[in-house]
């Protein structure tokens, strides 16, 4: 279900891993983080749109998921404030701690 919103992503950071799944896909990132801004949040589960749609109006992170192959998804979060979305591979740890990531913001971040 897509939902009539307008996200803003803040500053955008990606796994390495999630970058090399968009790149192995020929997925553009910018197609699936207007998706994820615009209300379209993907494959993700009744209990989770309820969840983005009451974060919408009280306040909370919110989630989409894509299923690009196989078995791989890839996870996007923007944060509560929506300072920071994040993109990850839906089979890893929501926040970034111990892994690298890229931020398209600037410079190179390690969480």
């Amino acid at each position: 279900m897509t939902t009539l919103v307008s996200l803003s992503n803040g500053r955008i950071q990606t796994s390495i891993a999630a970058l090399a799944l968009l790149t192995a896909c020929g997925v553009e990132m910018t197609a699936l983080l207007d998706r994820h801004a615009n209300g379209d949040w993907g494959d993700i589960n009744l209990d989770e749109e309820q969840e983005n749609g009451l974060s919408l109006v009280c306040g909370g992170p919110i989630v989409s998921q894509f299923k690009l192959s196989g078995l791989d998804s890839i996870r996007i979060v923007t944060d509560t404030f929506r300072k920071t979305t994040r993109i990850n591979l839906a089979t890893e740890p929501s926040c970034f701690a111990g892994h690298a990531s890229h931020s398209f913001g600037g410079e190179a971040l390690a969480a």
